[in-house]
This record gives structure tokens, C-alpha cells and sequence, in this order.
């Protein structure tokens, strides 16, 4: 698998829908409603949805990974795939929660919140591959892409699409590098690359 903007498009789509969705008050009158999620339900949401596509992410071992004392090792150009998708989720929807408590409608909050969920990304392994190390987060421009999509009065699907994009681009953009320990007995230093 591979980051897929596609799928964070339609789960940001769908965590938003689930927002919106109503029921009838309790003791209320007849046809008054309330909405059926508190903000705090659709932060969770919106988090799963992006650590559901962040949980694809890929990186591409670049060397020196060597065999000792000199062979290369087959980790070289390898994917590994990211193993800490869970680990800053919590973060990332109390930092979304906290931006729809304060009505952040240039969404700097989550942009906070998303640059440290990327900063979680420390272990990717696969093949018998681990990688172990750090990402260099790139910050998403999703005031830019709100702000868009609400001057020109866009859908839920337009802002959806805009702030998936912007966030894919930073993912995109974020670099891994780390140790490596190979399953052919390789050991070394990946150097940057970007998540894929």
C-alpha cells in the first residue's frame, strides 16, 4: 500500500457526514432535534480517518545499509511501512477538538495537531526490515485550503477534498530517515526519504 489521498478524502467526508447527522431530543418537542455527535465525536472521527490513511504510509531504504564487512544489503531500496499510525492519534483529535472549541476556522490547531502526529512516525518495518528513527514533518497549508473553499462558498466535499490534499502534500513532503537492521543481517543508516 502507498498514501492514498483518495481514501482520506472519503473518510474526511464520511467523519464529516456523521457530524451532521441529527436525532430527536429527548423530552423535546416534536421535531426538534440535536445533533446525534458532539464535537468532541466527530474530532475522533476526522483523527481515525487521517491515522486509517496515514497507516499505508511507506518509506524506500536508502543506504549505506551494508552486510558486514562490505556486501550491500537487500534492505537497499526496500519499503517498509509506517508501524506508529496509532501512536499520536490521541494528539492529533485532542488538537482538533481543541480547534473546534475555539472556532479555529483557519484550522492552525489541526495543522499543530497533524505536524506532531507526523513527528510520531519513528518505526517502519517489512521484508524482515526495521527502521527506526525519526520524520521530519512538513507543515499542511490547510488554512490556505479552507479558506479557499469557504470564500468561493464550497461544499463539504469541495473542503474536504482541499484539506485532503493539503494534507497528503505534507505527508508526501515529510522525510524518514533512521537505523536500519535488515533481514539479510545488513545493518546501517537510511538516509531521508519521503513517505510515500
Amino acid at each position: 500500500m502507498a498514501l492514498d489521498k483518495d481514501k482520506l478524502e472519503k473518510g474526511l467526508i464520511d467523519a464529516l457526514k456523521k457530524g451532521e447527522e441529527t436525532q430527536s431530543v429527548s423530552g423535546g418537542e416534536e421535531g426538534e432535534v440535536e445533533p446525534k455527535y458532539t464535537e468532541g465525536d466527530v474530532a475522533g472521527f476526522i483523527a481515525d480517518a487521517i491515522a486509517d490513511y496515514a497507516s499505508d504510509a511507506e518509506v524506500m531504504l536508502a543506504g549505506p545499509i551494508i552486510i558486514p564487512p562490505t556486501a550491500p544489503s537487500s534492505a537497499v531500496g526496500a519499503k517498509v511501512k509506517n508501524d506508529m499510525a496509532d501512536l499520536g492519534k490521541s494528539a492529533l483529535e485532542s488538537a482538533i477538538s481543541a480547534g473546534f472549541a475555539a472556532g479555529d476556522a483557519p484550522l492552525a490547531m489541526m495543522t499543530t495537531g497533524i505536524i506532531t502526529y507526523l513527528a510520531t512516525f519513528t518505526m517502519f518495518s517489512g521484508g524482515g526490515h526495521t527502521a527506526i528513527g525519526g520524520t521530519i514533518p512538513i507543515p499542511p497549508m490547510l488554512s490556505m485550503a479552507s479558506m479557499d473553499v469557504q470564500n468561493n462558498e464550497g461544499s463539504l466535499e469541495d473542503w474536504c477534498s482541499a484539506v485532503a490534499s493539503a494534507i497528503h502534500n505534507s505527508f508526501s513532503m515529510s522525510m524518514f530517515a533512521g537505523a536500519v537492521v535488515a533481514s539479510d543481517g545488513g545493518a546501517g543508516a537510511s538516509l531521508p526519504s519521503p513517505l510515500q
